[in-house]
């Protein structure tokens, strides 16, 4: 079912992607997203592996960096997920472009420090990486170090151009006679081999 979180309203309309089971798809496979917090007098801006899990991200921080002050002082973040997918040439200059897939989340980060909480959220959070469940449980003293946020989603709005979806030059120009040239696919959970998700590899005898 399609959240009420989702906003498909954008100027370019043609590009709104509004296929809620492949941006929930998408959003599963990826792994790396940015995320912007309040600052003076820039946004700051950092990378992080993060779980999407239906109207959160679950991502974490050191308690003792910038970030973490950051999100303490102010806790509204934007949150950005993107997969280049091809590049796209044209005769005309202003129609070379991308094939891509992109994400905006407007979000509420909610912090928690307790150690209970913090080990709750990691296994949660490790359900996209490690769903074979083979590790030993999270140790107090690790979860001490690190703030567990919950990034509730208030509006998220995304993105796709893809030819094969009829994509092409904007709305009320004529299509552009575009030379498509795929990008290798860039790192996914779905991309990994089987073998990443064996609940018996560190049972097996090692040589």
């Amino acid at each position: 079912m399609t959240p009420d979180y989702l906003d498909s309203e954008m100027r370019r309309a043609d590009l709104a992607w509004t296929d809620w089971p492949a941006i929930e798809a998408f959003l599963r496979d990826e792994l790396i997203c940015r995320v912007a917090v309040n600052d003076v007098p820039f946004p700051y801006v950092v990378p992080q592996s993060f779980t999407f899990v239906g109207d959160a991200f679950l991502i974490h921080c050191s308690r003792f960096g910038r970030f973490s002050r950051l999100l303490r002082e102010n806790p509204h973040v934007t949150i950005v997920v993107d997969r280049p997918v091809a590049l796209l040439k044209a005769p005309k200059g202003q129609n070379t472009s991308l094939e891509y897939y992109s994400v905006i989340a407007r979000c509420e980060a909610m912090t928690r420090e307790q150690t209970h909480d913090v080990i709750a959220h990691q296994n949660e959070a490790l359900e996209k990486f490690r769903p074979e469940k083979d590790y030993t449980p999270i140790e107090p003293g690790a979860a001490n170090q690190i703030v567990a946020i919950r990034c509730r989603i208030e509006s998220l709005s995304a993105k796709k151009r893809i030819l094969a979806d009829g994509q092409y030059s904007p709305p009320g120009q004529p299509q552009a006679p575009y030379l498509r040239y795929p990008f290798e696919r860039g790192a996914a959970v779905s991309g990994l081999p089987e073998d990443a998700f064996d609940p018996q590899r560190f049972r097996r005898k090692q040589f």
